[in-house]
């Protein structure tokens, strides 16, 4: 089981992949998909792992109203502020999105994972109604 520091550095070395942060923010926008498990699923598919993602779906759920708002405050406020001052914002929002890896971490511990070559990434876009949801996994896998 990786631990939320492993995790971190997993998404920041995959996140800065050729493509990866392009499907992450495009999922993000336009199914609403949530750019931290997409990182940890793909990162378990790695493992060899996988696992149920609606196990995840309440604390994300519970989440979304704070994410969703710090998000469309940074993008309003781009334009109007110094670039020091912007770059507070993108601070701030990673120390957000770094507290949410630590709680998928949490739930990652209270829940079985398996090994039978299942993809859970691939069950996390069906849920989302990706359309061509095997061409976004690999997209995501980089």
């Amino acid at each position: 089981m990786p631990s939320a520091e492993q995790f971190w550095q997993f998404s920041e070395q995959h996140y800065a992949r050729a493509g990866v942060a392009d499907a992450c923010l495009q999922l993000q926008d336009d199914y609403g998909a949530n750019v931290n498990l997409l990182l940890l699923l793909v990162m378990l598919e790695e493992r060899g792992l996988t696992l149920d993602p609606t196990h995840f779906l309440p604390i994300l759920r519970q989440r979304a109203g704070l994410f969703n708002q710090w998000r469309l405050l940074r993008r309003q406020l781009k334009a109007k502020l110094s670039t020091d001052d912007y770059l507070a914002l993108l601070r701030h929002e990673l120390e957000l999105e770094c507290w949410q890896q630590q709680e998928l971490i949490q739930v990652l511990g209270q829940i079985p994972l398996s090994t039978d070559g299942g993809s859970g990434l691939l069950a996390y876009l069906s849920l989302l109604q990706v359309p061509d949801a095997p061409l976004w996994q690999l997209k995501l896998a980089a």
